[in-house]
Order: C-alpha cells, then sequence, then structure tokens
C-alpha cells in the first residue's frame, strides 16, 4: 500500500541503527541509494539527518529515472530507487527487484523563460508555438520529467488542435539522455547561460533553482489545466534492510519535512 507525501506515515518498529549497518551491494560495503535527478537537493539533506540519526553512509547516484530503472533491470547494484515516476518503480517491483513501492511527493510542470519572451498565463501556448521560440524540454522514456511534457502537449493539443505536433517537432531535448557530470552545472541553467533556449518546459522545483542561478529569468507554473503532477515513489531492493530503513527515514517526518522545504508537496 502506498502512502502520500502529507499522509500517514507508519513508524519504524525498529531503531535506524539496527538496520543500517546490513552490508551495501556495491563492493564497497556502502549500500546504494539511485534517485531522480531532480532529488538530489533534498536527498543530500535527508541522507545528510539520516546520519545525523545514526544510519550508514549510503552511496548516492542521480540521474535520469527511466535511465536507471534500466540499469537496474540490467543488473546494476542498488539497495534504494527513487523515482519521478511511480511507473518505473512499479515495473521493477512487478519484477521482483523493488520491495511494494510508496509514493512519496509530487512535483508540478513550470516554464522558465527569458525576460524578452513575454511569457504569461494568458498567452503560454502562444508564445510557445512561436516559429521563433527556442522549446527546450527533457528527454522522453530516458527522463519522466520529459515524458510529464509531452503529456503537456497533448493537454495543450485538446485545447489548440495542431499543438503537440508543433511542439513534439520543435522541443529541443537538452537534458534527460545521460547523468550529468558531478559538479557540472545543471542543463537547465546551462541553457540559458550558453542561450541555448528562450523557455525550458521544467519541474517547479528545478525552475526554483534555475531562478536562484538566474535571476533575470522569469517563472511561470503552468495552469492546472494543463499541467501534469508527477508522482514520485521509492522502494528498497527486496532483502535490503538497510535499504529499508532509508525508505522509512524518508517517509518519516523529518524526510517529509525537508521534501516540503525544498518544493516538493
Amino acid at each position: 500500500m502506498r502512502r502520500v507525501l502529507g499522509g500517514t506515515v507508519l513508524a519504524a518498529l525498529v531503531p535506524v541503527s539496527a538496520l543500517a549497518q546490513a552490508p551495501g551491494v556495491d563492493g564497497s560495503g556502502a549500500p546504494v541509494l539511485l534517485a531522480a535527478g531532480s532529488l538530489r537537493a533534498p536527498m543530500t539533506e535527508i541522507l545528510a539527518a539520516w546520519r545525523a540519526a545514526g544510519g550508514a553512509e549510503f552511496k548516492a547516484e542521480y540521474g535520469p529515472s527511466g535511465k536507471l530503472r534500466q540499469e537496474i533491470e540490467a543488473g546494476r547494484t542498488f539497495d534504494v530507487f527513487a523515482s519521478a515516476s511511480s511507473d518505473h518503480t512499479d515495473a521493477l517491483a512487478r519484477q521482483g527487484l523493488l520491495e511494494t513501492p510508496q509514493i512519496f511527493a509530487h512535483n508540478d510542470l513550470c516554464v522558465v523563460s527569458t525576460p524578452a519572451v513575454g511569457l504569461r498565463v494568458d498567452n503560454l501556448l502562444d508564445v510557445l508555438a512561436r516559429p521563433a521560440l527556442r522549446l527546450a524540454t527533457s528527454t522522453p522514456v530516458s527522463d519522466p520529467m520529459g515524458d510529464y511534457t509531452w503529456q503537456f502537449f497533448r493537454n495543450a493539443d485538446k485545447r489548440q488542435p495542431g499543438l503537440y505536433a508543433l511542439f513534439d517537432a520543435k522541443a529541443l531535448k537538452l537534458s534527460g539522455a545521460a547523468t550529468p557530470a558531478l559538479g557540472a552545472t545543471t542543463p537547465y541553467i546551462a541553457a540559458f547561460e550558453q542561450k541555448k533556449a528562450d523557455a525550458y518546459v521544467m519541474y517547479c522545483t528545478n525552475a526554483v533553482q534555475t531562478k536562484a542561478a538566474l535571476p533575470e529569468l522569469n517563472v511561470l507554473r503552468i495552469p492546472d489545466e494543463l499541467n501534469v503532477r508527477s508522482a514520485y515513489a521509492i522502494g528498497a531492493r527486496a532483502g535490503s534492510a538497510a535499504g529499508a530503513a532509508l525508505v522509512r527515514f524518508v517517509l518519516g517526518e523529518q524526510g517529509r519535512t525537508i521534501l516540503l522545504h525544498h518544493g516538493f508537496h
């Protein structure tokens, strides 16, 4: 049974320290967390709080959820998988590679744009459809943010037929196909710094980070009737005591508070 962020969370019946010391599976003795790239900031803070509570040191790696799922299916070692789409965790659970996943956070889509674009709620679709506008996105299938963006395109097409084909053809897939190098500038910030995009559809949490780095940019949350709310899900590798303990911690009060602080619902 899934639990949703902000809902009831079962308290752990076994202390963190009693479960957190199980050996990892990455060859170094450290348990492994694989998580969506959009979770890097909150998960870094959650892992720090976890260690302060007596939890073991986790090796954390971040990337596009679809790509991480494929790597797990191919035999990659891990103890916890936190995905930006419950589709990926559900698929792994059906294969017996993941304990029952639970939804733990939600995110929405925003559009970040340069001031010259003049993007507003009332002209959103018309502006994005301009032939000269360079519209950046993530990559579908590899990255759930790309999947959610293409669903936004479908929603737009219901309002104005023909927009899906137009957006699908013009979208510049500037992120989500590969895992960014450690310490590298995020692809969203780089797209504007390198003047590769006029507008970028991204998670609202990523939009906050992008605007913090480039304050001159504008952020517009896509209206509810067009938006696509993402469902983040987390699960432990079957048989991993350390993984199960971390999942409980993420679902607990500290984990939920940190996620809310970073803009997740």
